[in-house]
């Protein structure tokens, strides 16, 4: 018997969205916004409880509301306008479930159970590393790409088809191959007349303007020497909070439990040794960038930063939430920010390094002459 026939779904290799990435970072960044609001929110109003009596509304219960209208809009809706709403809900509604995770592991439902900020950690850390397997395990198939231009003209039907969505499925196109489809979409989307894309909103306009000004002000180099010597004293910081921790010191850096702080130097736990491990990583890997940097090589050390930067979100920040539960969350912002800042130095840098290349390849000829304007002739 042709099992193909029986379940053609099942014998199908799924297809990934072109937009996978931008997607699954929307509901991530979504879950993780959640949590630090929830908690940041009982933490002010001394945690409230919604109900009265032998009631209690719990906020798990929130979670399954938003992510069952998630999964009601991917259902009910088409159109690639609902997947970034319907990443967000789902975003939100997964923080309001993971949150409560205490409770989910624990015989008398302890909310308040120290390993929980660890456990959540821990899991977005293996959702951020599946995503990011889904992303990059292969590159996208002749199949994905042709499915994915037709998926982006399906929006001419509703008028959402502008100029960029026609470049980017003529690029898909490309990479799509020579099947039966190919030609035909192609030629649809030739003819189909783009709609004008709309003007850039405020935020759109601001986030511009941003991007401009900063990519000015690291060109600069005290901004440079800032962000380096920022990350090096961010770094110094770590070390010195993971060792104050494991060492007990006298200090109380974090709001950690006493426990971990009385931990001695002979009995050290796996957690505190992989945590000293880490950020002694993290430190060497910011020292290379430091010599890179100096020999000026800008690129390679903004990109050791970033690998520093990486050791310390998923590496020393876990076995710091390990130890000192949801007080640990000032310290994985300060990283996500400092990586967010270096991230975009690394882009900026790549830009102008691939500028530079493409101008030293072209034939003198080519070149614009000495003192030139920007009028070659002098014809207007």
């Amino acid at each position: 018997m042709d099992t193909e026939k029986l379940f053609p779904h099942f014998a199908r290799r799924p297809v990934r969205n072109a937009d996978i990435g931008q997607l699954q970072d929307t509901f991530l960044i979504s879950s993780v916004t959640m949590i630090i609001v929830i908690r940041l929110q009982l933490w002010a109003t001394n945690y409230p409880q919604l109900g009265s009596g032998r009631l209690h509304i719990a906020h798990l219960l929130w979670g399954g509301l938003f992510m069952l209208i998630a999964i009601i809009l991917l259902l009910s809706f088409l159109g690639r306008p609902w997947r970034r709403p319907a990443a967000v809900i789902g975003g939100v509604g997964f923080g309001f479930f993971i949150d409560e995770v205490g409770k989910f592991v624990t015989s008398d439902n302890d909310y308040f159970y120290k390993p929980s900020a660890a456990i959540i950690y821990i899991v977005f850390i293996l959702l951020y590393f599946a995503t990011r397997w889904m992303q990059t395990r292969r590159g996208f198939t002749e199949q994905e790409n042709l499915f994915n231009a037709i998926d982006m003209v399906a929006e001419a039907a509703r008028g959402g088809f502008d100029d960029h969505d026609r470049t980017r499925a003529l690029t898909l196109l490309e990479h799509a191959g020579s099947g039966p489809l190919v030609g035909p979409v192609r030629d649809v989307v030739e003819r189909t007349q783009a709609v004008p894309a709309r003007p850039p909103g405020r935020l759109a306009l601001a986030y511009r303007t941003a991007t401009a000004r900063l990519g000015a002000l690291v060109e600069q180099r005290w901004a440079r020497l800032l962000i380096v010597w920022g990350f090096a004293i961010w770094t110094a910081l770590i070390f010195l909070a993971v060792l104050v921790l494991v060492t007990s010191l006298g200090f109380k850096v974090g709001g950690a439990e006493s426990a971990f702080r009385s931990d001695r130097l002979g009995q050290l736990t796996i957690p505190n040794l992989a945590s000293l491990a880490s950020s002694t990583i993290s430190a060497v890997l910011v020292t290379i960038a430091i010599v890179k940097m100096r020999r000026g090589d800008r690129l390679g050390g903004y990109r050791m930063l970033g690998r520093a930067m990486l050791v310390q979100i998923f590496i020393t920040q876990t076995f710091i939430f390990v130890e000192s539960s949801f007080s640990a969350i000032s310290g994985l912002l300060g990283s996500i920010l400092l990586l967010i800042i270096i991230r975009f130095s690394e882009h900026h840098e790549a830009e102008r390094v691939e500028q530079e290349s493409a101008h030293a390849s072209l034939p003198p000829s080519a070149l614009p002459a000495r003192g030139s304007g920007a009028i070659a002739t002098g014809t207007h």
